[in-house]
């Protein structure tokens, strides 16, 4: 593996990430990423109409988007935060192309919204959503056609700041879903036939979805019982009897004229495309008690059983702390303190005008907090996915085609997805995401009483394979002349237009001055969160390369930027966000 090999000699001490020093960082990070200052007022998130400033911007950018290109970090930075989420909310919806296989690949699709979208708020919180309400493009349900797996993400970036009950109501009629968790073609019970309503859907949606396994608090922490053990939230019958509420629903071409069967054929197969449809027949129409004592009468409908269900859920006292909490750990920190959570509970249990789960409320409440504005304690660990997005916007990485498929953003790194970075978007190996919301690694993390999600897919290989990527990333790239770079050994014309490759112009200007070069990085990437001895020490790097230290007529200029960026993209100091 090369793991920067041939930089390892050169007299640098930044740190490379491995293992152990992730763990150092993110324990540390409260006390050692501060050294430079975030010149940063928090009470102007709350509300003031004042121009918000460069760190401010790129702090909002990173947590609330896929990280800051230069252009919108300048554009921001004059922006009062209210002015941004408007933005965000006017900024028309880039949606996933639905396609069939084989025309662009669903990756591309992935990619050319999270790095080019100007709708940056929608399309992180949709990504954030997708790790909650978990389908997986590499599963039975899309096996065939990815198209089913763009319906879904489509509508999650609808309705990711719009209100969570609708989400609700959208996913739950997803044949997309329905097929993931398997109630699509869940048929009434019928005990003389062994026949039982599929639980797949009912417990997921219960434990995962909307109100977890336990009673809350506001704050998150469990309600005791008067011997001091946490309060469940349901029990079995509360599942048995949701699964009844989920009878009779199957896609609109399995279901027509009364059919019931499930048929994954490419050219007859499910309609991905629209919503799931009832058969009645099919429907279980006894009455049912599901949790909190709530009873859904008989004779009911399909829809009209589900909308009790669904407003039962919705209405819980334990959903504004079970999602907000998770939409924290996604965005901004894993380990949010108590009032962090109740803040964002009480904005998703009450936007300001009565309404209650209004998705944007719950961002900006997210995004704006003095924790997340002006965060003294530990962050979160950056996913790989991230790490590489924030890279290409830093440096807009944008092809001729716009179509970012799988072959001009990792092809020339012969890198395989998604074992290398442990992850690769809409593909998590289970309902339970790409890793759990309470992981906790057995270490210091772990004894500090602290949980780091993101380290579940983190060891000492993924941390070298997700380094080399990156770093294979940023070697290919084109300069202010026009000279294309592939790789590490010269100058190629093989980096061909459709390479998704990264732009040195907007960063050589800098570079002429070591110091402004390290401080611009150090503000795209870090938040001006950089270690006084991580930036020295690059200062003294990228003033040693000169036009003496690179091939002749090579641009020196661009080798600093570029290495610059590679070097910080290792670290452990980048790699975790405070």
């Amino acid at each position: 593996m090369r793991i920067f090999e041939s930089r390892l000699s050169r007299m640098l001490v930044v740190s490379l990430a491995s293992l152990s020093l992730l763990e150092t960082a993110f324990i540390n990070c409260s006390g050692g990423f501060n050294s430079t200052g975030s010149g940063f007022n928090a009470s102007l998130a709350q509300g003031s109409g004042a121009p918000m400033g460069q760190v401010a911007a790129s702090r909002l950018l990173t947590q609330g988007g896929f990280g800051p290109s230069l252009q919108d970090l300048q554009t921001v930075s004059q922006m009062s935060y209210n002015d941004w989420f408007n933005s965000q909310v006017a900024a028309p919806a880039s949606s996933m192309t639905v396609i069939q296989n084989g025309a662009l690949s669903w990756d591309g699709n992935w990619f050319r919204n999270a790095l080019t979208g100007k709708d940056q708020l929608r399309q992180r919180m949709a990504y954030a959503l997708s790790q909650i309400f978990v389908v997986a493009l590499d599963s039975n349900a899309f096996a065939i056609r990815q198209q089913g797996m763009s319906y879904y993400y489509n509508m999650l970036l609808n309705d990711s700041l719009g209100n969570f009950r609708t989400l609700l109501n959208d996913v739950s009629h997803s044949p997309g879903m329905g097929l993931y968790l398997t109630f699509y073609g869940n048929d009434k019970a019928n005990p003389a036939l062994n026949i039982h309503a599929d639980e797949n859907y009912a417990r997921e949606l219960m434990q995962l979805f909307t109100v977890g396994l336990w009673q809350l608090n506001l704050d998150g922490s469990r309600k005791l019982d008067g011997n001091g053990n946490p309060i469940p939230t349901y029990v079995q019958v509360d599942v048995t009897n949701m699964a009844n509420v989920f009878t009779g629903w199957i896609g609109s071409v399995d279901g027509a004229n009364g059919g019931f069967s499930v048929n994954l054929d490419a050219g007859n197969g499910p309609n991905y495309l629209t919503p799931m449809i009832c058969v009645p027949a099919h429907h279980d129409t006894n009455a049912k008690t599901i949790l909190n004592g709530v009873v859904i009468p008989a004779g009911g409908t399909c829809e009209s059983d589900m909308k009790i269900a669904l407003d039962t859920l919705f209405n819980h006292p334990n959903v504004g702390p079970f999602i907000g909490q998770q939409l924290i750990e996604r965005l901004v920190t894993s380990n949010p303190s108590a009032g962090y959570i109740s803040r964002v509970a009480a904005a998703f249990n009450n936007d300001g005008t009565g309404v209650r789960g209004n998705l944007l409320a719950v961002a900006k409440a997210v995004l704006t907090d003095p924790e997340a504005v002006n965060p003294t304690g530990p962050g979160k660990l950056r996913e790989p996915y991230l790490r590489l997005a924030n890279l290409y916007r830093a440096f807009n990485a944008v092809n001729a085609s716009n179509t970012y498929d799988d072959s001009t953003v990792y092809g020339a790194q012969q890198f395989t997805l998604p074992v290398d970075y442990g992850q690769q978007p809409g593909n998590a190996p289970s309902v339970f995401n790409f890793y759990r919301p309470d992981y906790a690694p057995a270490g210091p993390i772990s004894a500090a009483g602290l949980v780091a999600p993101e380290f579940q897919i983190t060891n000492e290989f993924t941390i070298v394979t997700t380094i080399n990527s990156l770093e294979g990333s940023a070697y290919n790239f084109i300069d202010s002349q026009g000279n294309k770079w592939s790789g590490d050994q010269g100058y190629s014309q093989s980096l061909n237009s459709e390479m998704a490759a990264l732009r040195t112009q907007a960063w050589e200007s800098l570079a002429t001055n070591p110091t402004a070069l390290v401080d611009q990085f150090n503000l795209v990437f870090m938040q001006n969160q950089m270690p006084a001895d991580m930036r020295t020490t690059l200062i003294d790097y990228v003033s040693s390369i000169s036009p003496q230290s690179r091939p002749t007529g090579a641009n020196y200029l661009a080798f600093r930027v570029i290495e610059a960026a590679s070097l910080i993209m290792g670290s452990a100091q980048y790699s975790v966000q405070q």
